[in-house]
This record gives structure tokens, C-alpha cells and sequence, in this order.
């Protein structure tokens, strides 16, 4: 055996199955590094992603402006501060943010705001200024709505002073695949400097899908990958948040972290305390005070918060009856579901989805 595969062949774990060979030595750097890298949660998680489609956007702003923006329950945005600066205000109790260049802002699904410079000024609503800059530019010689002519379409709008460059990407997430990292956001989230980071990826995503443009071949698939790639990477930063959500902040400590991707992949499963124990490989209390330093909550009380969340996103997106959401989330009746549900977030089901129907 070589001398390198002497020195790493007690640290690493390597299945013979499938391993390429020379002279009757294990090739290791010829395997697929999966089979030896460690796996952390948060990569698991991060895999889970899905996007249905991607779309970007620019916008031209110069002040005085203020646009009030408000997405469907489907849709995922990070803005990128290209140029200039301005202010991202959002409904109370969250703070405004000053969104300079180079910084990113995460945007979770239900996220309403208002992009202003200066601070304080009317704001026009986001649907007034599409259908009066972009919707009547969107359809072909045949009469059809055309994607190509969209990717096309940049947002000019403002009093002519000082300039605020926005580029976005605008995600429509999966409804099939869960949504635990994004519907974890305990907010909007701040990057400060990260489009400067990450700017070869950023300008890659644009860049492709102007060539698409231009060539009249719009890929999703090309652009959903790519997107896919800079969203794991921005929710991946988002965990290092001092402000993260539990989810987040769990993903930091090792044993923690392997509870939480347990239950996030089988949310309907009948857990008890034994069997994270067994998961997190430390003992009771250790893992009870770990879960409650970095999460906030009992592994317990974890498992009941990724239920009922998952019961809030089926409520929002499906039209499952109660009941069949009461059974999909392990509670045993439509009763012990709504005590619950009530006492999770102040409504009962049936508000929640009322609530959500009428800010749709």
C-alpha cells in the first residue's frame, strides 16, 4: 500500500464495493468522495431543496422611490444590492435594514416590504408598477405570455437622483419537497457583503440566462440549477447567523444537528426521547440541555414544532381536510391536532387557513 493510503486508511471508513484497484490496492482518490466525506445535517437538508422554477430580475431605482413588494406563498427572493444603497423596511416586529452593495437579502416566503430611499417615502404597489412597465411587453407575435420577453424586462422607476441597482433571483419553491430550511428563516436575513463574495456565481446565473435570452432558448432546468446552487449557499451562510431560527442555531452543534435531520426527514414518524438519544449518540441529559442551549426547546417540544410547522404548510398549500392533515402529522385525532395547532401558534386550523386563503 502507498504511503498515503497508509497514513489516511485508519481515519477513513471506505466500502471495497465499487472502489477502483491497481495491483490489488484500494484507489481511493478515484471514489466517489461521498462514500468517506462526513455528512453533516445541514448538507442533508440543503439536498432537499427543490425549485419548480427561477426567474431574475432588475430594477433601476433612483430617489426619491419606494415600491411596496408583496409575493405569493410559493415564492423565495434574494435580492442583490448591485449598486448604491437604500432601505428595506418590513411589517412589525422586524427592524429595517440598510441594504448596501455587496450585501444580499434572504427573503422568506410571506415576506411583505417596502424598498425605499429615502426612508419613509410613498411607496407605489409592486402590481401597479408591472402592469404598468412590464405586463404589456410580455406577449410574442402569437399572442402568448413569453418568459424570454420577461427575462428581458428591467424595473425603471423613481424621481431621478441618487441610483439603487437591484438584481434579483425570484424562486418558486417545490411544493412537494419540504420546506425546513426556508420556512425555518426566522425572518429576513441580512448578508452583509456576500453578493461581493460570491460574485463569479451571481454573474454566472445572470450571464447564462441572457445567452438563453438572446439565443431564444430559455433552459429552466439550467437556471434552476444554478439558483439552486446560490440559495444553498446563502442558507448555508444564514446559519452562522447570530439571529438564526431553532432549526438553524441546532445545526451548529454535531449531535443536535443529526436529531434535527432525523426528524425534518421523517416529521410523521412516532419519535420518543430514546430514539434521538440513540441518533444523537449522547446520553439524555446531555442531549435535553445541548437541544435547549442551542435551539431553545426540548428535543420533545423540536418534534411537535416540525409537526405542526409541516401542518401550517399544508394547510397554506393543500386542500386536505383536517382531519387527513391531523393524520399525516401523527396527532391522533382532529381534536388533540387542534389543541395543539391552537396552542402552537394562536389559531385554530381553520383560522390559519381562512387567514392564509384571504392573503393569498
Amino acid at each position: 500500500m502507498s504511503q498515503v493510503a497508509k497514513a489516511i486508511a485508519p481515519t477513513l471508513k471506505v466500502p471495497d464495493q465499487g472502489l477502483f484497484k491497481y495491483r490489488d490496492e484500494v484507489m481511493w482518490s478515484l471514489s466517489n468522495p461521498a462514500r468517506y466525506l462526513p455528512s453533516e445535517a445541514i448538507d442533508h437538508l440543503l439536498r432537499s431543496i427543490r425549485l419548480s422554477a427561477a426567474v431574475p430580475g432588475h430594477a433601476n431605482l433612483t430617489a426619491p422611490f419606494g415600491v411596496d413588494v408583496s409575493y405569493g406563498p410559493d415564492t423565495f427572493v434574494i435580492y442583490e444590492a448591485y449598486r448604491g444603497r437604500c432601505v428595506v423596511a418590513f411589517d412589525a416586529p422586524v427592524e429595517s435594514v440598510t441594504f448596501c452593495q455587496g450585501d444580499m437579502l434572504v427573503l422568506p416566503c410571506h415576506t411583505r416590504h417596502r424598498i425605499m430611499a429615502p426612508e419613509h417615502t410613498p411607496c407605489i404597489d409592486i402590481r401597479d408598477l408591472m402592469a404598468r412597465q412590464v405586463e404589456p411587453h410580455l406577449i410574442d407575435a402569437q399572442g402568448h405570455p413569453s418568459l424570454g420577453l420577461l427575462l428581458n424586462q428591467h424595473v425603471n422607476y423613481g424621481g431621478g437622483g441618487e441610483l439603487f441597482e437591484l438584481r434579483m433571483v425570484i424562486m418558486f419553491v417545490d411544493k412537494q419537497t419540504s420546506g425546513a430550511l426556508i420556512n425555518g428563516l426566522p425572518g429576513p436575513m441580512l448578508l452583509k457583503n456576500f453578493a461581493d463574495q460570491h460574485r463569479s456565481l451571481l454573474n454566472a446565473i445572470h450571464d447564462e440566462l441572457d445567452v438563453q435570452r438572446v439565443s431564444q432558448s430559455i433552459t429552466q432546468p439550467a437556471a434552476i440549477r444554478l439558483t439552486e446552487a446560490l440559495l444553498t449557499i446563502a442558507l448555508k451562510e444564514a446559519t452562522s447567523q447570530p439571529d438564526a431560527g431553532p432549526i438553524y442555531k441546532g445545526l451548529a452543534d454535531p449531535a443536535v444537528a443529526r436529531v434535527i435531520s432525523a426528524v425534518l426527514k421523517e416529521p410523521h414518524r412516532d419519535w420518543d426521547l430514546q430514539d434521538l438519544v440513540e441518533i444523537a449518540h449522547v446520553c439524555r441529559s446531555a442531549l435535553t440541555s445541548r437541544f435547549s442551549a442551542s435551539v431553545g426547546m426540548s428535543p420533545r417540544h423540536f418534534v411537535s414544532h416540525v409537526r405542526l410547522a409541516r401542518a401550517s404548510e399544508l394547510l397554506t398549500n393543500t386542500r386536505l381536510s383536517i382531519a387527513t392533515i391531523a393524520e399525516k402529522t401523527n396527532y391522533s385525532s382532529e381534536a388533540a391536532f387542534n389543541r395543539a395547532f391552537r396552542k402552537w401558534c394562536g389559531l385554530t386550523p381553520g383560522a390559519m387557513r381562512e387567514t392564509s386563503a384571504q392573503s393569498a
